[in-house]
């Protein structure tokens, strides 16, 4: 390794951390979703249930739709996802949104981008050269490891069976079966590590940075400061090794890592701010690679909510405060109103979900996470909209189906989604307290 001095080894770790988190901790995601439980690649996995608090691995989960999920190796051949017609009566949202290992959004396949009817969908690794198949629409990715997220809309819980038999439609199969051709040789995959539980906190962390650098070919606009990471062993083929570094270079490493792990925190709750909310970023499809604070904000998504759609499929406004600016309190009750003129428009849906200080979903009595345009919600006579956001149940039952239930004690906040955005420059109008419980 060339000598550097402490400072540079703390800056290239802060910066070698900010540009791989992403990666990293969508390994993380690889591992407890797949290699660890014996799953297998190329097959696609969900059942007909919305998410609850029980469930850990992906933070800020929505609770309107169904999840399928996939992991795609295509080292030795490509994968066809099959998709079957999606009744639309009543119009129903579906979409598969296709992830690299840098978190891009490659693309997507659902009712807002190749529509509803029945296809075949071709997804080629980089080393493969299909051409054109018959019966087929190829995309070619970037990378090794792809991960898939479908999401089916369910409209409530006697949805769940419907919603059941479209899922259990969707297939991932080999295109050499596809084809009915002889499939090739597998290609082994490399040796994968278990993931440590404090691995963000830890030099560990640039071992793993080095094995997921292996899954894609990072864009030619990295390569000055992939060149530069190379001085604190770090890049693809490498070997970071904590226990032959100098103690003074591995403690500025150290250093370096828990600083840019700081700021990810903090970045979380930052960006334009109107109304309480922060709103999204929505000027940008995919992640940059030339400009420095696109790193930043690909960890800042990742951090808080790890495979956000792209803002042509769905935006999100993250509440962590009033409108007077103040800390979301779940000792205090509050409410949302929407105008009629401000009820969010969506080609798709749209809802508010409640999350506690853990990023995950808050138990509850009545088990309700979500409320939204799928809901069962009292409407005004003015054509509002009134939730309530409140620890206990709202004494006037007239109101019962407006209550977004939120923690009795604690921080929380919530996230407006907006599936098939029509107005990306909408703001929600401000949470305000609401003194007591109502």
């Amino acid at each position: 390794m060339t000598a550097l001095t402490p400072d540079e080894a703390s800056d290239l770790a802060y910066q070698a951390f900010m540009y791989g988190y992403p990666m990293v901790d969508n390994y993380r995601v690889l591992w407890e979703s797949i290699i660890s439980t014996g799953q297998q690649f190329n097959t696609l996995y969900g059942n007909a249930r919305l998410y609850g608090p029980e469930d850990t691995t992906i933070v800020t989960p929505n609770n309107d739709t169904a999840y399928s999920q996939g992991w795609l190796d295509l080292g030795t051949e490509p994968i066809v996802l099959q998709v079957p017609n999606v009744p639309q009566d009543p119009p129903r949202y579906y979409s598969f949104q296709i992830i690299d290992a840098f978190t891009n959004n490659v693309r997507y396949i659902g009712s807002l981008t190749t529509g509803t009817q029945a296809g075949n969908y071709v997804l080629a690794g980089p080393d493969s050269t299909p051409g054109e198949v018959p019966g087929a629409t190829v995309f070619h990715m970037p990378g090794r490891y792809i991960f898939l997220i479908g999401r089916t809309q369910v409209f409530d819980k006697a949805d769940l069976p419907a919603v059941q038999a479209l899922m259990d439609q969707y297939k991932l199969v080999p295109l050499s079966t596809f084809l009915q051709q002889t499939p090739p040789a597998a290609v082994p995959p490399p040796t994968f590590l278990p993931i440590q539980s404090s691995f963000i906190e830890t030099l560990a962390f640039f071992e793993y940075l080095n094995l997921t650098l292996s899954f894609q070919t990072p864009p030619a606009g990295d390569e000055p400061l992939l060149e530069r990471f190379k001085r604190i062993g770090v890049g693809d083929g490498m070997t970071f090794d904590p226990t032959q570094l100098e103690p003074e270079i591995a403690g500025a490493l150290q250093q370096g890592l828990l600083r840019a792990n700081t700021a990810i925190n903090a970045m979380t709750t930052q960006g334009a701010t109107k109304n309480g909310w922060v709103l999204p970023v929505v000027d940008r499809e995919y992640f940059g690679t030339n400009w420095w604070p696109d790193y930043e904000f690909r960890s800042m998504v990742a951090r808080s909510g790890i495979y956000a759609n792209s803002p042509s499929e769905a935006i999100y406004y993250r509440g962590y405060t009033d409108a007077a600016s103040k800390d979301l309190d779940g000792g205090l009750a509050y409410t949302l109103t929407f105008q009629a003129s401000e009820i969010p428009q969506a080609q798709a849906f749209w809802s508010l979900t409640m999350y506690g200080a853990n990023q995950l979903l808050v138990p509850n009595p009545i088990g309700r996470y979500s409320l939204g345009s799928d809901s069962k919600l009292t409407t005004a006579a003015d054509g509002s909209v009134t939730l309530y956001i409140q620890g206990d149940a709202p004494k006037d039952t007239a109101l019962l189906a407006n209550w977004l239930p939120s923690p009795k004690e604690g921080s929380f906040y919530v996230v407006l989604r907006i599936y098939g955005p029509e107005n990306k420059g909408y703001v929600p109008p401000g949470i305000v307290v609401a003194g007591a419980a109502q």
